[in-house]
């Protein structure tokens, strides 16, 4: 077994205990059965929304923190106030952002003002 393959196995054990929590959790209900028909992306997402910071360093451990990130500020962030109070807190305790309140307004999608 090559250094790939090896690693390739650990990765999908690691996925697989992530998903497993998650789906404990019972936010995976509607989803695959199996975790790798998951897409890596909505894990992503998943586990930002539903695992305690303390499980996140599995998360750190699948996944690249840029990827992480990205992923975050294109799904969570953009949705403007709905994850406010989560993306506020993951912000500052996961992702060191020393601004956050700047950092959300600018990824975060503008509100939508009805005028009368």
């Amino acid at each position: 077994m090559s250094n790939s393959q090896r690693r390739n196995g650990k990765n999908e054990d690691k996925k697989r205990v992530l998903w497993r929590q998650l789906e404990q959790s019972g936010c995976l209900w509607s989803y695959a059965k199996n975790p790798s028909d998951i897409d890596d992306n909505l894990l992503i997402e998943k586990a930002l929304l539903y695992l305690e910071f303390e499980d996140l360093h599995k998360l750190c451990a699948l996944y690249p923190m840029k990827q992480i990130q990205r992923v975050w500020r294109e799904r969570l962030v953009s949705q403007g106030d709905y994850y406010g109070i989560i993306n506020w807190l993951l912000a500052v305790m996961f992702f060191d952002i020393k601004k956050p309140n700047q950092y959300l307004r600018r990824y975060g999608k503008p509100r939508l003002e009805i005028r009368a």
